[in-house]
């Protein structure tokens, strides 16, 4: 890892991205598309049959090049830095999300790969914080991701190195906090003092 070089993911990400891109149009084809032209055929006459078919395939191509165009723009928007105290993520094409996560607020790292991300070689490394954890649902929403990266096991070794080390934030805010005790304490302290004005009043 270079500390303050911005990085990205492997190219094997958008190979992961088009294949996914590929299952999904054949399911969507063979369950949908197909069902609706060969039903088509079979009852209507032959130019109703090219209106259907026009009118279920032309949309189905339009999206499946949008989503094809869009996969390189967004591989291309996706990078990461570290920097002494700081991981800086960035993606998005048409809304750019920007995470900053200080090594000090890390409480979790995760690798997450699905079945064909593991043939491809990659994987996502999340990464969570101590307040974001608790305000998911479940702690199992990650604050910040590293997408489609093949050393994704030597990235997680080098954030746990520059977390190890640091103290906490949350147990820094917690030090400032007074304990029960002392709470008492001050409580106890401020009843004599009220105790004794009275007394001297009264006297």
């Amino acid at each position: 890892m270079k500390i303050g070089e911005a990085s990205k993911p492997d190219r094997e990400l958008m190979r992961l991205y088009y294949t996914y891109l590929l299952i999904v149009d054949l399911v969507i084809f063979i369950g949908v598309i197909l069902p609706v032209v060969v039903a088509a055929f079979l009852t209507l006459s032959l130019d109703q049959v090219v209106i259907v078919s026009s009118s279920a395939i032309f949309p189905f191509l339009a999206v499946v090049f949008l989503i094809a165009f869009w996969i390189p723009k967004y591989y291309d928007s996706i990078s990461y830095t570290f920097t002494e105290d700081e991981i800086m993520l960035e993606r998005g094409v048409y809304w750019k999300h920007k995470s900053i996560v200080p090594y000090n607020r890390v409480t979790n790292i995760d690798i997450v790969q699905g079945p064909l991300s593991r043939r491809v070689g990659v994987g996502n490394v999340r990464v969570q914080t101590a307040g974001y954890s608790t305000a998911s649902s479940g702690g199992a929403t990650a604050e910040a991701q590293i997408f489609g990266v093949t050393n994704y096991e030597e990235i997680r070794d080098f954030i746990l190195a520059k977390v190890r080390g640091r103290k906490p934030v949350a147990v820094e805010a917690e030090a400032e906090i007074p304990t029960p005790k002392e709470d008492t304490k001050m409580v106890l302290a401020e009843l004599r003092k009220i105790r004794k004005l009275l007394e001297e009043r009264s006297g």
